[in-house]
């Protein structure tokens, strides 16, 4: 049988502009998810954040609404501890983060299936424009997250759903083709043994594949941005130190933007 276990319930504050979360907002899930979003998203990792400063006109926040671990049949799910500020109006994204208990590996059933897809579906509201998804999947364990998110996009039709990716499965894989997603970003940092490929890659003006991953990217500010513009797809940043006005301006000039 399965279990959804919810460890270190109650730490998040979520403040909008400092005031409480209004939980009868004017805006729909719907009308969120048809909504242009920003080009420019910064990442709130597991740490406390105040992005008060941000212009909402020009840049969302994606951040880490629960950590998921998967053992066995079992979902243990921890919600964000840490507080978050963000200004009237900020577009955001709530990103569930899924791991695997390597002590105790998932079966990766249909039962952890539902079990993981309900804990994702929880996320979906009115206060948020979509859901970001970011998972690792080995060779084996790809057709698990196909027909996972093939599930969660049945039971949340209307809500956006991203997923990260690594940029390897956008250049010389076709796995993502055909999923039910709205957008796969390609991680372009932390690459590993692909970085000097992936970075030729792009520098060679080759775009990405399917067509799911050239709606987006993913970039982080501690390592050099690959050459060329990204004007044409949405920018997810990733700082490795809380945001400050002057590492978001730096962000920008990174990108070739105006601060």
């Amino acid at each position: 049988m399965r279990r959804l276990i919810v460890m270190g319930l109650g730490g998040l504050a979520l403040c909008l502009g400092g005031s409480a979360p209004d939980r009868h907002a004017a805006f729909t899930t719907r009308a969120f998810a048809a909504a242009r979003l920003p080009d420019v998203f910064v990442w709130a990792w597991e740490r406390s954040e105040d992005l008060s400063f941000l212009d909402p006109r020009r840049i969302g926040v994606a951040y880490l609404a629960r950590t998921v671990r998967l053992r066995g049949d079992d979902v243990l799910t921890r919600p964000r501890m840490q507080r978050l500020r963000v200004p009237d109006g900020a577009i955001m994204l709530a990103v569930v983060r899924v791991e695997a208990d390597r002590a105790h590996p998932p079966s990766y059933s249909e039962t952890l299936e539902r079990a993981l897809v309900d804990t994702i579906a929880v996320e979906a509201n009115p206060r948020i424009a979509g859901i970001q998804i970011d998972f690792d999947a080995a060779l084996s364990e790809r057709r698990f997250y196909r027909e996972m998110l093939i599930a969660l996009r049945q039971r949340l039709p209307a809500t956006r759903l991203s997923i990260t990716a690594l940029a390897s499965w956008c250049t010389h894989d076709t796995w993502l083709a055909g999923m039910p997603i709205d957008e796969a970003v390609p991680m372009l940092f932390r690459m590993g043994v692909d970085d000097r490929r992936i970075r030729a890659h792009v520098d060679a003006g080759r775009d990405f594949r399917p067509d799911v991953c050239r709606r987006a990217v993913g970039v982080s500010t501690d390592e050099t941005i690959p050459t060329r513009s990204w004007s044409d797809r949405r920018v997810y940043v990733f700082h490795p130190r809380p945001w400050s006005s002057d590492s978001v301006t730096a962000a920008l000039r990174q990108l070739g933007m105006d601060p």
